[in-house]
C-alpha cells in the first residue's frame, strides 16, 4: 500500500496525473527504443569485436616495448621484460577476453529482440488503453457534476419572460384585452415560480453532488490514476530485471575471463613499472655540466674581474640596491599573502591579488590531496587536484629560481662592492610626459617627444630611462636636509647643475614625477621664463594656489588656458601656483588705472573635459601632483585626460582637485 495518496495529497489535479502517466508510458517506449537499438548494436559488435581485438593485439605487440622500456632503452631486453610491467599485462588479458566473447555477445542481441523488446511494447499498448478508459470516467463524472448550470439558465429566461407579460399588463388596463393579459401574467408567473424552486432544488442537489465528487468519487479517481502509474512502473522494473538477467547470462561465458582482466588489473603497481623502466634506461656516468666562465672580448680585451671604478660603482650599488628590494618582495610573499611585485608581472605572474601564501606549504598539501584522491575515487575528480598541485609547484618552483637569481646576483656584487655598498636609497622616477624640449638631468640629452600634451613644470628634473641606474642615491635620513652624495663623499653628477629639494614625505615615500626641482631653468640652458607683476593682493585656498602681494613680480610658468588662471612662480623661493589672471599684468603690457581687485571665479578651475572615468582599483597619491583613487568614485579628465604620458591620466576628483594618477586604475564611464 502507498504511504502516500494522490486523492488526499494532490485534489483535483487529474489532468496533471494523466498527464504525468502519459508521460512514463513514453518512457517505456524510449526503453524499448533503446534495447531495440541495443540488439542491433550487440549483433554488429560481434560481427566487429573479434577484428577489434586482433587488431590492438597487433598494435601493443608493437607498442609494448616503447610503452614500457622506452625507445632507446640502455641495455637489451627481452619478452620477460614485456611480461614483467604490470600494466601491459593487464591490457594483454582485456585483449584476450574480448577475442573470445564475440559469440556471447550476438546471443544476447537475439534475446533483447525476442523477449525484452517485445514485453515493452505489450506493456505500453495495454497501460495506455488503461489510461485512456480512466479519463473517460473522469470527464464523464465531471459532466454530470455541471448539469445545474443547465437549470440556472431556465431559471433565468423564466424571470424575462414573466416580466414582459407585466408590462403588457399594465399597458392593457383600460382596454378590452385585459382580462387575457392578467391570465397570460399569472400563468407565467407560475411557470417562473416552478422554475425558482426547480432551481433551488437543483442547487440543493448539486452542492450534495460537489461534496460528492470532491471528498469521494474525485479522490477515487486520483488514486486509480496512482494505481495504473504503480503498475505500469513496476512492470517496466519487471522487464527491466529480466533485461539485466539475460545480460548477466550472456555474460556467464565470460565470467573466467573477465574474472583474469579483474586480478591483472589488482595487481597493477606504478611503482614496479617505473622501477622496470630505471632498470633498463639507468645510464652510469651523468655529471651536472660545468659552471660558465668569462669569456673576454676578442675585440677589446677585459679582465673576468667586476669594476668598481666610481660610475661603474653607482650603478652596482644602485643594482644592488633594487636585487634586495626585489628579494625582499618574494621572500615576504612566499610566506605571507599579498600582492605580486610589479617587477614579476613582466614574468608571467597573475595581475589581480592571489593568495599566494606559503607556496612550497600548499604544493605539498596538493601533492597529498592528490593521493587522497588516488586512493578514493569518490571524493572527486583526480584530475583537477593534479591540475592545482602542478600550478602551486611551478609557481613555487617559478618564485625559488625568481629567489636564486637575486641571491647570486646580490652575493656577486657583494663581492666586488665589499662593505662600500653606498647605504642608500635608489631614485624612484616615474614616468611622466613634460614640456619639450628638455634635457636629461643626468647625461644632458634633449628630449624632443613631439608632443606638448601636459605642460608641466619645465625646471622638473627629467631623466632618460636608460640613465636611470647611473643615477646615484639618496643618503637622506628622515627629518633631516641632505645632499646626494657618493660613499666616497664625490658629489652625484645632478650636483653640476644644482641642488635637488626632495618633495616626499619623511618615511621614505617614492619621490613623484615632480620630486625633484632645480632653482632655476638656466641649468639646462632653457630661456628664461617671462615676467609678470601682481596688481592685487590673493591669498591661496587650495595647494595648487599661491599666495601672492601687489607689486610682487612672478615668473610665468603656464599662460592662461582659457580657465582664467595663470601659473606663476616665486623667483625667490621656488614656490609655484595658480593665481588669477585678472590679478597678473605680464611685463611689456600697458598699465591700466588702479581699480577694486576683480572677483575671483574659484568655480571655474581647474577646468575639465566634461569626460568622465570611474575607479576600479584603490590607488593612495604619493605627492602633491598626484590625486588619489578609490573603487566606484568618478574622476573628470582634464583637456590631457588619458593621454596625459607614459601611463599617467589628469583630471579633478570630487573636491576639486586636479593631478595625475595611473590611467590603468579607471576606466570609462
Amino acid at each position: 500500500m502507498a504511504t502516500v495518496q494522490y486523492g488526499t495529497e494532490l485534489p483535483d489535479q487529474v489532468e496533471a496525473l494523466n498527464k504525468v502517466l502519459e508521460n512514463q508510458l513514453s518512457l517505456v517506449s524510449d526503453v524499448r527504443e533503446l534495447i531495440r537499438e541495443r540488439a542491433a548494436l550487440e549483433k554488429e559488435y560481434a560481427q566487429k569485436l573479434q577484428v577489434i581485438a586482433r587488431k590492438a593485439a597487433e598494435k601493443r605487440s608493437r607498442m609494448a616495448a616503447a610503452r614500457i622500456v622506452g625507445e632507446d632503452p640502455a641495455k637489451a631486453f627481452g619478452d620477460d621484460a614485456i611480461r614483467r610491467n604490470t600494466l601491459e599485462s593487464a591490457f594483454a588479458m582485456l585483449i584476450e577476453a574480448y577475442d573470445t566473447s564475440a559469440q556471447d555477445h550476438a546471443s544476447f542481441g537475439e534475446a533483447l529482440s525476442a523477449q525484452v523488446s517485445q514485453d515493452l511494447k505489450n506493456l505500453e499498448q495495454k497501460k495506455d488503453g488503461t489510461r485512456k478508459k480512466q479519463l473517460a470516467a473522469f470527464n464523464k463524472t465531471l459532466a454530470e457534476r455541471d448539469k445545474i448550470y443547465n437549470e440556472r439558465l431556465r431559471y433565468d429566461e423564466e424571470c424575462l419572460e414573466i416580466e414582459g407579460y407585466r408590462q403588457k399588463q399594465s399597458r392593457a388596463a383600460d382596454d378590452k384585452h385585459a382580462d387575457r393579459a392578467a391570465k397570460q401574467y399569472d400563468s407565467q408567473k407560475a411557470e417562473m415560480q416552478n422554475s425558482k424552486n426547480t432551481f433551488l432544488v437543483s442547487i440543493a442537489v448539486a452542492n450534495k453532488a460537489k461534496d460528492t465528487f470532491y471528498n469521494v468519487d474525485l479522490p477515487a479517481l486520483e488514486n486509480q490514476f496512482q494505481e495504473i502509474q504503480s503498475s505500469l512502473t513496476t512492470s517496466l522494473t519487471r522487464i527491466l530485471r529480466s533485461h539485466q538477467h539475460l545480460q548477466s547470462t550472456a555474460l556467464e561465458g565470460l565470467k573466467y575471463k573477465m574474472t583474469l582482466v579483474d586480478n591483472s588489473l589488482s595487481a597493477f603497481d606504478a611503482s614496479k613499472d617505473q622501477e622496470l623502466f630505471v632498470e633498463y634506461n639507468k645510464r652510469p656516468g651523468f655529471s651536472v655540466p660545468g659552471d660558465w666562465d668569462w669569456e673576454p672580448c676578442a675585440g677589446f680585451y677585459e679582465t673576468g674581474v667586476m669594476s668598481v671604478e666610481p660610475t661603474p660603482k653607482v650603478y652596482l650599488q644602485n643594482k644592488l640596491a633594487k636585487a634586495q628590494g626585489k628579494l625582499d618582495e618574494v621572500t615576504a610573499l612566499e610566506k605571507t599573502k599579498g600582492e605580486v611585485p610589479t617587477f614579476l608581472l613582466t614574468m608571467g605572474a597573475p595581475l589581480t591579488n592571489p593568495e599566494y601564501g606559503n607556496l612550497e606549504r600548499d604544493a605539498n598539501q596538493l601533492r597529498q590531496l592528490v593521493s587522497s584522491y588516488q586512493a578514493n575515487p569518490k571524493l572527486g575528480d583526480v584530475d583537477d587536484v593534479m591540475n592545482d598541485y602542478l600550478d602551486a609547484a611551478h609557481m613555487h618552483m617559478q618564485w625559488r629560481a625568481i629567489g636564486f637569481a637575486l641571491d647570486a646576483e646580490i652575493a656577486t656584487i657583494l663581492g666586488a662592492l665589499g662593505d662600500d655598498t653606498g647605504a642608500q636609497q635608489p631614485h624612484s622616477f616615474k614616468s611622466s610626459s613634460f614640456s619639450i624640449p628638455t634635457p636629461c638631468g643626468f647625461c644632458k640629452v634633449v628630449l624632443d617627444m613631439g608632443s606638448q600634451q601636459a605642460r608641466e613644470n619645465v625646471q622638473t628634473l627629467r631623466i632618460i630611462s636608460s640613465c636611470e641606474m647611473r643615477t646615484q642615491g639618496t643618503g637622506r635620513v628622515p627629518g633631516s636636509d641632505w645632499r646626494a652624495e657618493s660613499s666616497t663623499g664625490a658629489e652625484c653628477p645632478f650636483n653640476n647643475a644644482a641642488r635637488w629639494r626632495l618633495n616626499s614625505d619623511e618615511t621614505g615615500a617614492a619621490p613623484t614625477p615632480s620630486a625633484f626641482n632645480l632653482p632655476s631653468a638656466s641649468a639646462f640652458n632653457q630661456p628664461p621664463l617671462p615676467k609678470a607683476t601682481i596688481m592685487f593682493d590673493f591669498v591661496a585656498s587650495s595647494p595648487f594656489e599661491l599666495n601672492v602681494v601687489e607689486g610682487q613680480v612672478v615668473d610665468v610658468v603656464e599662460e592662461d588656458d582659457g580657465s582664467g588662471w595663470i601659473k606663476v612662480g616665486n623667483p625667490k623661493t621656488g614656490e609655484k601656483g595658480l593665481v588669477p589672471a585678472t590679478y597678473v599684468q605680464l611685463e611689456g603690457a600697458q598699465e591700466e588705472e588702479a581699480a577694486a581687485p576683480p572677483v575671483v571665479n574659484r568655480g571655474s578651475k581647474p577646468q575639465g573635459s566634461g569626460k568622465f572615468v570611474k575607479g576600479i582599483y584603490d590607488y593612495t597619491a604619493q605627492g602633491d601632483d598626484e590625486i588619489s583613487v578609490q573603487v566606484g568614485r568618478k574622476i573628470e579628465l582634464t583637456a590631457a585626460g588619458m593621454s596625459y604620458g607614459d601611463g599617467w591620466a589628469e583630471g579633478i576628483d570630487e573636491s576639486g582637485k586636479k593631478g595625475i594618477f595611473p590611467n590603468n586604475y579607471v576606466e570609462a564611464m
